[in-house]
């Protein structure tokens, strides 16, 4: 089976899904990751599963969290960019399975 895995980061997410199964896992990120385990491609997450979602299984996300974390206020910025909306978004439109990751206070829906 195969997963897309957007902002995959170092590829923890992939590895459990690899365990679990899936075969082929490919990785998109918008920054390098010399160290993911599967194939890997640096390209702007959103943009890659508009074009190329539905030819995979599943679909893993996890989006940046900075919009819903307890920690935002601390650093003296509190507005970041809110990655969930568009994420769910471009998942729903992709036609297939998915899963979004994030922290604890993420909108679980639409708002």
């Amino acid at each position: 089976m195969r997963l897309l895995d957007l902002f995959c980061g170092a590829g923890g997410a992939a590895m459990g899904y690899h365990r679990a199964g899936f075969d082929e896992i490919v990785g998109v990120d918008i920054k390098p990751q010399k160290r993911y385990p599967f194939q890997f491609v640096q390209a702007d997450a959103l943009e890659f599963v508009k074009s190329f979602g539905a030819g995979f299984d599943a679909i893993h996300a996890s989006p940046p969290c900075q919009a819903y974390s307890v920690l935002r206020v601390l650093n003296g910025r509190p507005a970041y960019w809110d990655s969930i909306p568009p994420t769910r978004l471009a998942l729903v439109l992709s036609g297939r399975p998915w899963v979004i990751e994030n922290v604890v206070g993420a909108p679980l829906e639409n708002a």
